[in-house]
């Protein structure tokens, strides 16, 4: 059974976190990630200096946490449409996605952190291979899903730095054209 001190300071370390994370994402939509001190972070946050760094050691930390999380949920959406349709549609979603989140991707494609991001995001397509490991492909899964994964972050990186020059149904056909369907064929 769990004590009631236990479940009060879980719950207090969640809503530190989760008051951090927002500070972050809301500080990321005004200033570049290489501007924002610990001291903005915990001001908007509204916790004590002391107190951010008992949940991370940085503010890479953060962003590196906030990214995992933002790839893990794109995939969780890209990927089972992209089992039930073709991968226009796939890609479509994904370039939505990113394109309504582009002060957060821009950040975390084109600023400091990308090839962490860009490794996270071949990580975790990886793991979402394995769980279709039957599936039918033009090439081995796993070296699909590495040069899939890392050239759609390569081409989103790219779209980032100029949003203003392609739509979301461009450069989603762009993605689905030159590396989505090379690699899963006639799937």
């Amino acid at each position: 059974m769990t004590s009631p001190n236990s479940t009060a300071a879980a719950t207090r370390k969640l809503k530190t976190r989760t008051a951090l994370r927002t500070a972050m994402l809301e500080l990321l939509g005004e200033k570049p990630f290489d501007q924002i001190l610990i001291t903005d972070l915990t001001g908007r946050a509204n916790v004590g200096y002391a107190t951010f760094f008992r949940h991370y050691q940085s503010t890479e930390e953060l962003l590196n946490e906030i990214a995992g999380d933002q790839i893990r949920e794109l995939l969780d959406m890209s990927i089972p449409v992209l089992q039930q349709f073709d991968s226009s549609v796939s890609t479509r979603a994904l370039c939505q996605y990113v394109f309504d989140r582009r002060s957060l991707w821009r950040t975390l494609l084109t600023g400091g952190a990308a090839h962490s991001v860009r490794g996270e995001f071949v990580r975790q397509a990886r793991e979402w291979s394995r769980k279709s490991a039957d599936a039918k492909t033009a090439i081995p899964l796993d070296l699909g899903t590495v040069c899939a994964a890392g050239s759609t972050i390569d081409a989103l990186a790219w779209w980032l730095e100029r949003t203003d020059d392609y739509t979301v149904d461009e450069i989603a056909a762009f993605i689905d054209q030159l590396i989505i369907t090379p690699f899963i064929g006639d799937a």
